[in-house]
């Protein structure tokens, strides 16, 4: 049997599979951290969340006017993901209910080299 015909009915039975995605809040995200009992900063799960973040910020600013200028250091320099780890866990209670990216814009924009020039306006 071809890869083709043992891999429909997967597709298929994945397309009647209703899907609940929802945000991940900076609770849940210490939560899991907490459950894993360990550094957070080492746990892949953490690691994966903060470099897709990093990745759909990245390609915000490159390819569109959407974001404006949210860091100006190199990528290389600032996309620090167990930083960006640490600073989503030690932000503070109102931070709890939020989605967990916003912290990581908001590390970005603390640490991001473009606080002199410019301040932006939080819509979170």
């Amino acid at each position: 049997m071809s890869l083709r015909h043992r891999l429909a009915p997967c597709l298929f039975t994945l397309l009647l599979v209703p899907v609940a995605a929802q945000a991940l809040s900076l609770a849940q995200l210490k939560q899991i951290c907490r459950q894993a009992g360990s550094d957070c900063a080492q746990l892949p799960m953490a690691q994966a969340y903060v470099g897709g973040a990093l990745d759909l910020v990245a390609m915000l600013d490159e390819e569109t006017e959407y974001l404006g200028p949210l860091y100006c250091r190199a990528p290389q320099d600032l996309f620090d993901v167990p930083a960006i780890i640490g600073h989503l866990l030690e932000l503070d209670a109102s931070w709890q209910e939020k989605n967990a990216m916003l912290g990581v814009i908001d590390y970005l924009e603390r640490n991001g080299g473009c606080a002199q020039t410019q301040r932006r306006t939080k819509r979170y």
